[in-house]
């Protein structure tokens, strides 16, 4: 009976996460569209149980994006992170991840947002500086 237990909400989970990634079909390709348009760098806000996550993402991960449908390219300030469309988790999580492009609303606050927590000297501001 115990087994029983902890079999069932396994056996749940498994039936309905097929049904989660089939509903992310076209969420997913409107990330994609949104993805890979543009130029320059980009922000996905994804939200997780901690709250939002900011990642950014330029031309090169944009170029891989419209060769390679498999996946997507995103980085914080350490490393970059790959997101496998092969994986339910990440299709649900990119279904509902926001892309913000420069000139759109919000860039500057996510920007700020993502050097300020960013201890990687190498890592710039993606908004233009006044001349």
């Amino acid at each position: 009976m115990r087994k029983l237990a902890y079999i069932a909400p396994i056996g749940a989970a498994l039936l309905v996460l097929p049904a989660l990634a089939e509903d992310t079909g076209p969420a997913l390709e409107r990330f994609r569209a949104a993805y890979e348009a543009g130029a320059g760098f980009s922000y996905v806000v994804i939200a997780e149980d901690k709250g939002e996550r900011v990642y950014r993402y330029g031309d090169a991960s944009r170029a891989t994006a419209k060769k390679d449908k498999r996946g997507f390219m995103l980085f914080t300030c350490a490393s970059p992170h790959m997101f496998d469309t092969d994986r339910i988790s990440h299709r649900v999580a990119l279904a509902k991840a926001k892309v913000v492009h420069a000139g759109d609303p919000g860039f500057a606050d996510l920007d700020a947002r993502y050097i300020k927590d960013c201890r990687n000297p190498f890592v710039k501001s993606a908004v233009p500086q006044a001349k």
